[in-house]
C-alpha cells in the first residue's frame, strides 16, 4: 500500500514537472519574487461508506493561505512557481450508529445517531501559474494554474448526538485511507482558471480565481463508539480571493 501511495505520488510530480519544464533551472538567476495571502469558501462534496453511515451533509468550509511565488523569467512574468502553506477548516454531520462500551457491534440498520465533524488540515500546495499576459505591462489578465498540495490531517472533533441531545464527543487526528509518507497525509491535485488586477504604478495585484481540487484518499474515522470503516472522501469547487505584493 505505501509503495502505490509513494507511486502515486511521483506520477504527480511527473505531471506537473511536464507542464512546468523551466521549473528544471528554478530557481533563476536573482529571482523575482512575490508574496501572496489568500482565502477562499469552498463547497464541498463527499464519497462516503453509506453501509455505515447516511444523509451526509456539507458545513462551512474555507481556506486561509500564504505563498511565495517566484518569477520563472524577470522580464516576462507570464510563468510563475509557488510554494506555500494553507490551513483548511472544512465541516460535516452524517447519521450512524453508536455504541457504547458495554455492547455488541449490531449493524440493524437503525442509524437514528447524527455525527457532527469538524475538521481541519495542513496544505502544502506546490502550483505551477501562467499568465496570458504579461504582469508587467497588462492592467488586466487571466490566468490558468494547476499543481499537487500535500495535505496533512490536523486535530479533528467529532460531535455525537440524537434528537437535539448530546451522546458524547470525541477528538482525533484522522488517518487516511491510502497514506502518502505518513499515515495522517495524502495528497490533493489543483486546477484553476482566475483574474488578476496588475495595477502597474504599485506592488500590490489583486486576484480573484475559480478553484477545483480533488482529494486523493479519503479519510477514516474511528472512535471507540463509532461503526467501523467509516471513510469520508472530498473533492470542491471554491472561490478564491487574494493579493499579492513585490518582496
Amino acid at each position: 500500500m505505501h509503495n502505490v501511495s509513494i507511486k502515486l505520488l511521483c506520477f504527480w510530480l511527473t505531471i506537473l514537472c511536464f507542464f512546468v519544464q523551466p521549473i528544471f533551472s528554478f530557481p533563476p538567476k536573482n529571482p523575482i519574487r512575490y508574496s501572496k495571502f489568500n482565502t477562499a469558501v469552498l463547497l464541498q462534496r463527499y464519497y462516503y461508506n453509506q453501509f455505515h453511515s447516511q444523509n451526509l451533509k456539507s458545513g462551512i468550509s474555507f481556506l486561509v493561505a500564504y505563498h511565495q511565488e517566484f518569477a520563472l523569467h524577470r522580464m516576462k512574468q507570464k510563468n510563475f512557481i509557488s510554494i506555500g502553506t494553507e490551513y483548511s477548516y472544512r465541516s460535516f454531520s452524517f447519521q450512524s450508529y453508536y455504541f457504547t462500551q458495554d455492547t455488541f457491534r449490531v449493524y440493524d440498520g437503525k442509524m437514528n445517531y447524527t455525527y457532527q465533524v469538524k475538521a481541519q488540515e495542513l496544505n502544502i500546495p506546490i502550483l505551477y501559474k501562467h499568465n496570458f499576459s504579461n504582469e508587467v505591462n497588462d492592467v488586466h489578465g487571466l490566468f490558468i494554474s494547476l499543481g499537487y498540495i500535500y495535505r496533512i490531517s490536523l486535530p479533528t472533533k467529532i460531535l455525537v448526538n440524537q434528537d437535539g441531545r448530546f451522546i458524547d464527543e470525541q477528538t482525533l487526528r484522522p488517518k487516511f485511507k491510502i497514506p502518502v509518507l505518513s499515515p495522517f497525509a495524502n495528497s490533493y491535485a489543483q486546477l484553476s482558471l482566475g483574474y488578476q488586477n496588475n495595477n502597474p504604478n504599485g506592488k500590490m495585484k489583486m486576484f480573484i480565481e475559480c478553484v477545483v481540487r480533488y482529494g486523493f484518499s479519503p479519510i477514516l474515522l474511528k472512535t471507540n463508539f463509532s461503526a467501523n470503516n467509516l471513510f469520508f472522501g472530498n473533492y470542491f469547487l471554491g472561490i478564491n480571493m487574494g493579493f499579492k505584493w513585490r518582496r
